[in-house]
């Protein structure tokens, strides 16, 4: 906590240098009518995704609205590493843009507790737009006090795809525990099937696997006293999380810590492996297949004794908006209100799940695929798997993300995996 805290306080003796930075330079002669207001928008979105085209539209619709004299400016840097390590630079030098992309994670938090970013859930119920959002969708955004200070733009469900014929091959069927997913995968694995295949390159689908067990037992409560040093990975629940990881990972692919995103979704979608682990945001691609009855997909299994009901499962609402304190001004605050207002329906027009409830456009023709999805995202309960990324520190969000790699390969033991996360959280709580 110590280090946490030094980054704090070096954040804090930032803010005088932000005013006179981002107030002068981010907004062009914000007191001359004459001339164009510039906001800058800092985002980590694929460019040309569903959220850059309409983002873009409505960007330009609010200009022409008014008369050309305002504009926003997009700086893209789609690969989230790369992005993170600018966006840090940049705030560190006093250049924090006037809307930046971020998880509300420990370094939002750190820009919160020096007082940088906007507190979006007032600003939502302060302008009568809170109840305007689906409530899973904002409370994703939270910080575990029930803070907000991120705005979604995205929301999704996460599930396991399953090739139907070699299900149906081998007498199998979906499961709906933890035991028949296992008892599935050792079936497909003896008749020589890959079972699932699994992009270990970008670790975070290897994580969730991790968080499975402990989210049925616990929710999301292991993960919170974890990252805060009241539970340890080497506790009842941890081990049992990275026992199952490592069992999980004798069924993932050959040489999945090397395999990318989209080598394991064709290594499904080929017929080369039996199931995949990926959220609605892959509905394209999985389209076809699905329409020619090759696919289908469960949500996570349950166990006996869950704390956390079968319709509850990884669902989130992505990286969010966040806004500069300094540079929030009355025309960056309308124009958010005129996204929120146009944003859900432009979105769903793009066969997008919105965080916004609206209604779906008439005039777009919508697969079944994209309706039965939706209708599960009607009737989630109140519960939700978050990713553990967003809650722990970035250095043991590293050590846990390369050494599950490790166990689920069989190179790493529970004891060493489990010692290796508990040592970086003391670490960084001490």
């Amino acid at each position: 906590m110590k280090k946490r805290m030094m980054s704090i306080l070096l954040l804090a003796t930032m803010v005088t240098g932000l005013i006179a930075g981002c107030g002068s330079t981010k907004k062009e002669a914000k007191n001359d009518d004459d001339d164009v207001v510039t906001v800058t928008w800092m985002t980590s979105r694929p460019v040309d995704g569903e959220i850059d085209q309409v983002m873009h539209e409505i960007a330009d619709q609010y200009s022409k609205e008014k008369g050309g004299k305002w504009k926003i400016e997009f700086e893209t840097t789609a690969d989230r590493p790369s992005y993170l390590q600018k966006l840090k630079t940049l705030i560190a030098g006093g250049n924090m843009p006037d809307i930046i992309d971020i998880d509300a994670d420990p370094y939002c938090q750190e820009l919160v507790d020096a007082g940088m970013l906007v507190d979006v859930k007032q600003f939502l119920k302060d302008n009568d737009r809170y109840d305007d959002f689906y409530p899973i969708a904002l409370k994703y955004q939270e910080f575990t006090d029930g803070s907000m200070y991120t705005l979604p733009l995205e929301y999704h469900v996460e599930m396991t795809w399953y090739n139907k014929e070699i299900f149906e091959q081998y007498n199998l069927t979906p499961p709906t525990t933890m035991d028949e997913w296992l008892n599935v995968c050792k079936t497909l694995k003896d008749n020589g099937i890959t079972p699932i295949s699994v992009d270990g390159v970008d670790r975070w689908p290897v994580q969730r696997y991790l968080a499975m067990l402990p989210f049925r037992e616990t929710g999301n409560d292991f993960i919170i006293n974890l990252r805060d040093g009241k539970e340890k990975m080497d506790s009842e629940t941890g081990r049992e999380a990275a026992e199952f990881m490592k069992e999980m990972g004798q069924y993932f692919n050959d040489g999945f810590a090397a395999t990318d995103y989209a080598t394991a979704q064709s290594m499904f979608l080929d017929g080369k492996s039996a199931m995949y682990y990926i959220g609605d945001w892959e509905i394209g691609a999985m389209q076809d297949a699905y329409e020619q009855g090759k696919i289908d997909y469960f949500y996570l299994p349950t166990i006996e004794g869950a704390k956390t009901q079968p319709n509850e499962f990884c669902i989130n609402s992505g990286i969010g908006m966040a806004f500069n304190a300094e540079t929030f001004d009355e025309k960056t605050k309308d124009f958010i209100l005129y996204v929120i207002d146009n944003y859900g329906k432009l979105y769903a027009g793009k066969q997008q799940m919105s965080p916004i409830k609206t209604e779906l456009p008439d005039d777009v023709e919508y697969s079944d695929l994209y309706l039965k999805i939706q209708e599960d995202m009607q009737s989630t309960g109140e519960n939700f798997l978050k990713p553990w990324d967003t809650y722990l520190d970035s250095n043991t969000n590293t050590v846990m993300q390369d050494n599950l790699l490790l166990l689920a390969s069989g190179d790493l033991s529970v004891d060493d995996f489990c010692k290796l996360v508990d040592d970086s959280i003391a670490e960084y709580t001490k």
